[in-house]
């Protein structure tokens, strides 16, 4: 007698085999898309962190400075540096949005201040890093030690005081983790009551 036709367990003997064979390669493919992007949001993090690392050496490196007051707002800051050549320079962070992706963007500019006036022409803006959300917080008071700070999102310090402590707040990745950046600025202490 011949056959023509699968019998019944022989369809479906068949038919789990290659569902086997389909959930192993989704289950290689999708480990594979995993790890990929992991890789990614690592490459993306360590140039955060070189950007939070040189921004922090601009913030130690500020000065009180009348003609270049410290500002801090919740989406910028400004604070004067020395250069070479004795020039002084007002380094400005500012959140920008990238209204493609719909990120935020930390975004610097660097302005030179000379004969009591910017030269804005110098200034080129420079892309820092991009996050789902970017803000600044500002430490107040240190009567008490670090138990008395007054976290705020405007430094409105009195006029010859820059903040002790400088927060960078961001969100990045599929879960919008929260990572903070907090910067002790040495100076803030010198005008701390």
């Amino acid at each position: 007698m011949t056959r023509k036709a699968f019998t019944l367990i022989e369809l479906a003997i068949s038919m789990l085999i290659f569902a086997i064979a389909v959930v192993s390669i989704y289950g290689a493919f999708n480990a594979g898309i995993k790890a990929w992007r992991r890789s990614a949001e690592s490459r993306d993090f360590q140039k955060i962190r070189i950007s939070l690392l040189r921004m922090q050496k601009e913030l130690r490196g500020s000065f009180f400075f009348s003609g270049v007051p410290f500002k801090g707002m919740p989406s910028e800051i400004t604070f004067p540096v020395a250069g070479e050549e004795g020039k002084i320079y007002a380094v400005n962070y500012y959140i920008a949005e990238d209204k493609n992706r719909g990120r935020k963007v930390l975004m610097k500019k660097n302005s030179v201040f000379a004969d009591d006036r910017f030269f804005e022409e110098e200034a080129v803006d420079e892309f820092i890093f991009s996050a789902d959300s970017i803000d600044f917080e500002y430490a107040y008071g240190v009567r008490y030690g670090l138990k008395g700070l007054e976290w705020k999102g405007i430094w409105e310090g009195p006029q010859q005081k820059i903040p002790l402590l400088v927060k960078i707040n961001f969100k990045l990745g599929l879960n919008e983790d929260a990572y903070h950046k907090t910067i002790l600025i040495p100076q803030g202490i010198l005008g701390a009551e």
